[in-house]
């Protein structure tokens, strides 16, 4: 793996909801954790090309191979806890499930990856040889996971988002979804999302989904937002003085500097992929983006660490500026 940036467990949930818990809160009274670390990574993994072939390299057969294998020993290296995928294929749930048994991967498939030229389906054409599980049961192939490493309770919310921005000449409309998660999180239960929009899907469509999802209880969301930091839609998402939004960001910098950047996330040299974290549960505690050798995808996997706050320090902290 070669590295830049500023520095410092088990079977697959699908698309069809299983209750596992019959319901979720908030922390107990008794668990009163102290603060905790939580480490996270976010990765656009490109598992099916897309229109430009900006993934064909990252595709070939070998680089294939080792896909599951690689990332895998990223999670284990870092030891995260909330790991989300964008651009996935299904086939990859099972890949890397292999990998990392004693992770709770959920699926939310949002459609399925048709070929260009007509012929069948492009997740089943490039990663069918390695595995024959490759199509869940709606036959949407392509999507959005999660990997946690705590056990799931309740019933994930997979949901696909509304049009609602301003589209730019020339722009087109993809299905972009939401996929959330109840789980333990370090010493607490939290709520952990993945994203993937483009400039049709707006950050606050996103940021109230996710609200009402998760009531009150701390909540992790990565993914892909096509935003650059300074874009004033990230405004929604952002806090700590940065924009009106409840959130910190990982990549943003040291906790008490913050600032809306972060190292670039794709080839290209564009800072597009973000995870951020409740301010008033969790403090950014630095990042790292990390290049695979080979590379496998057109995007960089984002790293980093949150530490979760104390109950005291929860109660204490009033509302940022701006925010």
């Amino acid at each position: 793996m070669r590295k830049a940036g500023w520095r410092r467990r088990g079977a697959a949930l699908v698309a069809a909801p299983v209750v596992l818990t019959a319901g979720f809160t908030g922390a107990s009274a008794a668990d009163r954790p102290g603060p905790y670390r939580v480490n996270v990574l976010t990765y656009n993994v490109c598992a099916a090309n897309n229109r430009d072939d900006t993934c064909t390299e990252s595709l070939r057969p070998d680089r294939r191979r080792a896909w599951a294998g690689e990332v895998a020993e990223l999670v284990r290296r870092r030891d995260i806890d909330v790991a989300s995928f964008t651009e996935m294929c299904y086939a990859q749930v099972d890949l890397l499930q292999r990998k990392l048994p004693d992770y709770r991967i959920v699926w939310f498939g949002i459609d399925r990856a048709h070929a260009r030229d007509g012929k069948g389906d492009k997740c089943r054409r490039f990663w069918g040889d390695l595995t024959s599980r490759t199509t869940p049961p709606d036959k949407k192939t392509f999507g959005l996971a999660l990997a946690l490493k705590g056990p799931v309770t309740g019933r994930p919310l997979r949901r696909m988002l509304a049009v609602d921005a301003a589209a730019g000449p020339g722009s087109r409309v993809h299905p972009r979804g939401l996929l959330c998660a109840r789980s333990m999180v370090g010493q607490r239960r939290s709520v952990s999302c993945v994203t993937h929009i483009s400039e049709t899907e707006s950050p606050r469509q996103v940021e109230e989904l996710v609200a009402a999802y998760a009531g009150g209880s701390p909540v992790i969301l990565g993914g892909d937002f096509n935003r650059k930091p300074e874009d004033p839609q990230l405004s929604a998402v952002y806090g700590k003085g940065l924009g009106t939004g409840r959130y910190t960001e990982v990549g943003a910098g040291p906790y008490l500097a913050q600032r809306r950047g972060g190292t670039p996330t794709t080839r290209g040299g564009r800072k597009i992929d973000y995870v951020f974290a409740t301010e008033a549960d969790f403090m950014a505690a630095g990042s790292e983006v990390v290049r695979t050798d080979p590379e496998l995808s057109d995007h960089l996997v984002l790293t980093g660490t949150f530490i979760g706050k104390a109950r005291s320090q929860r109660r204490a902290a009033g509302p940022s500026p701006g925010s």
